[in-house]
């Protein structure tokens, strides 16, 4: 019963993270966190509960503390070897910070990387919506061949590859953040 509770607040906090609802979003996050506690979740869930966890602390806090939330919940989908369908919509988000924080060559490469998690299956809403989206935003930034390239170069990533260039962006956007705050 824990676990089904969990489930829907988790769902319940995913709607209302994308409706804006971002304090809303906190306390259902923390219920269902609280109440997977009790139970016995598959790996999945739990990489789920960080991705939403990762994207609520993107509208509260902006894009880079939701990439180190990003890049642990990645790394738990990598270790415990959970679905490319998991692995697709985590790096597909983390995807969508980069082009947040203006890191478009690297968006366009986990977009890349997402494409081959996918397998030629079309992302499912509201994953395919985010794809376009940042996929436009990044053909505008570095241009049409640019970006294709990039992206194809992203489709020959390995999941610990993905997590180096997460790892890499985190510490380029942290070190221009305390260079900008010294200004």
């Amino acid at each position: 019963m824990a676990d089904s509770k969990a489930f829907v607040l988790l769902l319940r906090a995913q709607m209302a993270s994308e409706e804006g609802h971002t304090v809303r979003a906190r306390e259902l996050c923390e219920a269902a966190r609280a109440d997977v506690a009790r139970g016995t979740p598959p790996p999945q869930f739990l990489v789920m509960l960080d991705l939403v966890d990762a994207m609520i602390t993107a509208s509260e806090s902006g894009p880079e503390p939701a990439l180190a939330k990003l890049t642990g919940a990645l790394n738990e989908a990598v270790d415990k070897r959970c679905s490319d369908a998991i692995r697709a919509t985590v790096v597909d988000s983390a995807a969508g910070l980069l082009s947040d924080l203006g890191d478009f060559p690297r968006a366009a490469r986990l977009l890349g990387a997402g494409d081959q998690c996918w397998a030629g299956r079309p992302r499912p809403m509201p994953e395919h919506a985010q794809a376009e989206r940042i996929g436009a935003a990044a053909r505008s930034a570095l241009g049409p061949a640019r970006c294709d390239a990039e992206r194809s170069r992203g489709a020959a990533l390995t999941p610990d590859d993905v997590l180096r260039e997460l790892d890499q962006a985190r510490s380029s956007h942290a070190t221009a953040s305390k260079a900008a705050n010294r200004r």
